[in-house]
């Protein structure tokens, strides 16, 4: 009769496509650490989430594909401006009148995004200058009318 030997898999060596490099690992691994316990972590596939929380959010993803009617296969697109991402982080500047990027520092924006968070930012200063330097401007003619 013969023997068949089953040789599982090293402990470090990724379950197969559910890797670091995933689309949604960035969302498995915050299911992961929101809905376990601290002192009770499960052991992590790929060193990312647990098998329910992949399988969890695998299976929402494929839910909405297919509730919206969007193709499985997605090539990304590396200029692609996620508009509702670089709303989120103007409106997050513009409620800390801040400046530099801490105020939306913990929004995930890619190098293409945060240029477009400065370029509206810097559209949005230049108006409010701009009526700002129209207001003065009426205000010094004004003066100069009253003093003639």
């Amino acid at each position: 009769m013969p023997v068949q030997a089953i040789v599982s898999a090293a402990a470090d060596e990724p379950a197969g496509l559910l890797t670091a490099d995933h689309p949604l690992a960035a969302v498995a691994a915050r299911k992961c650490q929101n809905s376990h316990l601290p002192h009770l972590l499960p052991a992590l596939v790929a060193g990312v989430a647990c098998g329910g929380c992949w399988a969890d959010v695998v299976v929402a993803d494929l839910v909405f594909a297919i509730e919206n009617g969007l193709p499985w296969d997605i090539e990304v697109d590396p200029e692609y401006i996620d508009e509702v991402a670089v709303d989120r982080a103007v409106r997050l500047a513009l409620e800390t009148s801040a400046d530099d990027e801490a105020a939306y520092a913990h929004v995930e924006l890619t190098t293409g995004e945060r240029a477009e968070v400065r370029q509206r930012l810097a559209s949005i200063r230049q108006r409010r200058n701009r009526r700002y330097r129209f207001v003065c401007s009426r205000a010094a003619a004004a003066r100069r009318e009253a003093g003639r």
